[in-house]
């Protein structure tokens, strides 16, 4: 899977997804070389990508405050659309069943 930048720039237009241009890096990475891939438990199709992160961006200068609440790094994607479903940190690996590493 690949980023192309018009998408990017597409998902970071509106206020509230400002954080996707400030995480860019962050989300290449977990997408290119993620911890943990696992399989929704209701929807086989989405893919949780995750990775363990020490920082997440809510501005350019802004990290989270607390990195224990906030240590994974999840993109959720439509596997067969090769689409991004949504970006979030999270303190815990959510997901069902492990795919990568097996």
């Amino acid at each position: 899977m690949s980023l192309l930048p018009r998408k990017l720039s597409s998902m970071s237009l509106k206020k509230e997804r400002e954080h996707v241009k400030h995480n860019e890096q962050l989300l290449e990475e977990t997408l290119r070389n993620p911890d943990y891939i696992k399989e929704d438990n209701e929807d086989p199709n989405v893919y949780f990508y995750i990775k363990k992160t020490q920082k997440y961006y809510l501005e350019p200068d802004i990290t989270t405050v607390n990195v224990r609440r906030f240590r994974y790094f999840t993109v959720l994607v439509d596997k067969n659309r090769l689409f991004i479903i949504t970006m979030y940190p999270c303190s815990k690996i959510l997901g069902g069943k492990q795919v990568w590493p097996h």
